[in-house]
């Protein structure tokens, strides 16, 4: 399988290895301003540019882009228009949704298949949460909480955070953007969102152009009611979820890697564990299953583009909400 990878910053340098774990005989080809970082891959090709990649009519299997959001819908049109026929597009899909109905459009046009690398549909836990929402064991669904936030200095080591794309509002950063993920895998385990208002705002301390945190309430089109938190700002990880039923309650816990719930029949908690499972595991599940899919084919846990849109466009309802001022009372 020959494969082009367009950036190489960490996710896209993750990408790389994990390609070449999956599959010894994975030929690679990457996009990249700079080849400093590639000298311990003697074997690949580095070009500077998409138009490059395609000199002397190189055929790709795969790609993934793995640039500053800004850049993605840009590179996934270069890409779609060189013939690329499956493409993994990183999260989020853009900044904005100026350009999104046209590269929907387009890919449909040529035959493409998409995906969106919203890896967390991945965890396990939170696929063992589904698998009980979906059994009803804890009955409907009738309100959920989540949480996640982590101290933005910390995220990259070696990097001056100030510079980098989560503090740029030019670069598709912000904490809404980066941590769109829980957007997703609510609306994914949940069936969809039909109303969402938010609240969100810069934290001083960060010294950075984009909110560094964002407070949403959302409610499903199943009628539940939920509350979403991101921040730049806790020092430790903190990610977990809590889904209460009208027959029980669910918690998950990202950092200890736990799920736990108990029923009004039976209060005491049950518990799924998964600690001995390694983070990169869930970087290497989903790189599999895009792969091995196809237009018509795919393990369902993938995010199609659509689906990554509209994820999206939850965050953007949320952004401009909190245009909305009320009197003072």
């Amino acid at each position: 399988m020959k494969i082009l990878i367009v950036g190489t910053g960490s996710i896209g340098m993750r990408h790389l290895r994990n390609c070449l774990a999956i599959d010894h005989s994975t030929s690679i080809a990457v996009v990249s301003r700079s080849k400093s970082h590639l000298e311990e891959f003697p074997t690949i090709k580095v070009f500077g540019t998409i138009e490059a990649a395609f000199v002397e009519q190189q055929i790709y299997d795969a790609a993934i882009i793995a640039t500053p959001t800004s850049l993605h819908v840009e590179n996934c049109v270069d890409l779609i228009e060189n013939g690329i026929k499956k493409i993994y597009l990183e999260k989020p899909v853009a900044q904005n949704l100026d350009d999104v109905d046209s590269l929907v459009a387009l890919a449909q046009a040529k035959k493409v298949a998409v995906f969106v690398g919203f890896d967390l549909r991945f965890d396990l836990g939170l696929n063992h949460v589904r698998s009980l929402l979906e059994k009803k064991v804890i009955g409907n669904v009738i309100s959920f909480q989540a949480e996640v936030g982590q101290y933005l200095p910390d995220w990259r080591e070696g990097t001056n955070y100030k510079e980098g794309m989560s503090a740029k509002v030019a670069l598709g950063g912000g904490v809404m953007l980066d941590l769109i993920h829980e957007f997703d895998y609510l609306s994914w385990m949940l069936g969809g969102f039909q109303k969402v208002y938010g609240f969100h705002k810069k934290i001083d301390a960060l010294g950075i152009e984009t909110e560094g945190i964002s407070v949403n309430i959302l409610e499903t089109k199943a009628g539940a009611l939920g509350v979403l938190s991101l921040d730049y700002v806790q020092k430790a990880l903190n990610r977990n979820s809590k889904f209460i039923g009208d027959a029980g309650t669910i918690e998950w816990n990202y950092v200890t890697a736990e799920v736990k719930w108990n029923t009004h029949a039976n209060q005491e908690w049950q518990y799924f564990d998964y600690n001995s499972v390694a983070r990169n595991d869930r970087f290497i599940a989903i790189l599999g299953a895009f792969l091995k899919a196809n237009s018509s084919s795919f393990d369902d846990r993938l995010t199609s583009l659509e689906e990554g849109i509209q994820a999206l466009r939850t965050v953007i309802q949320a952004k401009n909400s909190n245009n909305f001022e009320y009197d003072k009372i």
